[in-house]
């Protein structure tokens, strides 16, 4: 186990490293209970979603930017997050009020 992290460590380090494993481990966790409560959730709470992914994205991706070209694995982790989350919550919204 130890050696795994090691390795997914060094992978990582060209990406912002122990950072980008621990924002990688949160988007996909994040991603997962999305898809697991969507059916659950109402249109404004969709449509809520959809805001809060562009108001994290947005500001964590500005701050990974300014701290350098090494994190730059951040700033589009966070993006594709945030784009995957909407376009998610979107095609929800669309299946459920299309004749």
């Amino acid at each position: 186990m130890f050696a795994m992290m090691q390795t997914l460590s060094t992978w990582s380090a060209p990406y912002g490293g122990e950072t980008f494993l621990l924002l990688a481990l949160l988007a996909i966790a994040s991603y997962g209970l999305l898809l697991f409560y969507k059916p659950r959730l109402s249109e404004t709470q969709l449509r809520r979603c959809i805001r809060l992914a562009a108001l994290v994205a947005l500001p964590l991706s500005f701050v990974a930017m300014e701290m350098g070209s090494n994190n730059i694995g951040i700033a589009v982790l966070s993006f594709v997050w945030c784009i995957v989350v909407g376009i998610t919550c979107k095609n929800e919204i669309t299946r459920r009020y299309t004749p």
